[in-house]
């Protein structure tokens, strides 16, 4: 059997109104050398993707979440390239044309996205070797990019949130990127469930990827700083004030930022709410409080 030019690896878990959207912006590709892998991480219902021989399906007995749906979708694809898309978002019919065109500069490239209605999201052209800027601000979503099948990181599956940021980190490690300024994803934003990637979940990943990659965010102060932002401005939208002044806190003192402060301001009425961390990362929490005392940063 010939191997195709495209992998598409789409997991999914329970949403089959939204996954024949996505699946069917892949079948209308104007690149047809594709195959679609998609990978129903055993959700309560068997997804039952649109029918096209050039989808396949395979279903997890059990739940392992996304990072290790993508990674059963890496290790049955037999593309020279491989892309992702998730289940409630869709391709535009030009997409693999674009990854084609910046495939063609760096061994990793990707494309702009926009939310549904087409308004383009606000995104930084990324070129060369980013690696010292990758988490300065938002990374890419999974979706914009396209890379070659031997070079692509497994995913970590210890993060259940944040699993995407672990992975640009390592991806830009030893890969050089090209952006190809054209709209290929279409974002959907929703009030369905996040199964195992709520807000909790991705508080607990900031705080896993700053324990993690401690090194990396010691030599890196501005991305240090954006991801205790970010920590503190999720922490603060379930509640947990208080975990998200001391996380504003460890920001500002990394890089003051207007902004920043603003986040603080709102954190410092009181709160009952708590996200619940995992005692290992714990230590890594009160440290912020300890330099908030003692005025150390």
């Amino acid at each position: 059997m010939n191997s195709p030019l495209f992998s598409v690896i789409v997991p999914t878990y329970d949403r089959p109104r939204f996954l024949a959207d996505a699946v069917n912006s892949i079948l209308n590709q104007t690149v047809a050398d594709f195959e679609c892998i998609v990978v129903d991480d055993a959700g309560p219902h068997r997804a039952q993707p649109p029918k096209d021989p050039r989808v396949r399906s395979i279903r997890h007995e059990l739940n392992g979440g996304v990072s290790v749906a993508r990674n059963t979708g890496l290790q049955a694809a037999r593309g020279r390239y491989v892309a992702f898309l998730d289940d409630d978002d869709v391709f535009t019919p030009r997409r693999l044309e674009f990854a084609l065109r910046g495939l063609e500069r760096a061994p990793a490239t990707l494309c702009l996205r926009a939310d549904m209605d087409g308004r383009p999201v606000s995104q930084e052209m990324l070129e060369g070797n980013v690696h010292d800027r990758i988490l300065n601000g938002m990374t890419p979503h999974y979706g914009q990019v396209a890379i070659e099948r031997e070079r692509v990181p497994r995913f970590d599956a210890r993060f259940e949130g944040s699993s995407d940021i672990d992975w640009w980190l390592r991806l830009t490690e030893s890969t050089l990127l090209s952006t190809v300024p054209e709209v290929g994803l279409r974002y959907r934003t929703h009030s369905g469930a996040r199964h195992r990637n709520g807000t909790d979940a991705r508080v607990v990943g900031g705080l896993q990827l700053l324990d993690i990659h401690g090194a990396y965010f010691e030599a890196h102060r501005n991305a240090a700083a954006f991801r205790w932002r970010r920590i503190g401005i999720m922490a603060m939208s379930v509640g947990d004030r208080s975990l998200a002044r001391r996380a504003l806190v460890r920001s500002l003192r990394l890089h003051p930022t207007p902004r920043t402060m603003n986040h603080l301001l709102r954190a410092l009425r009181p709160t009952t709410e708590r996200v619940s961390i995992p005692e290992a990362l714990e230590p890594l929490v009160e440290a912020g409080r300890s330099q908030a005392k003692d005025g150390r940063g």
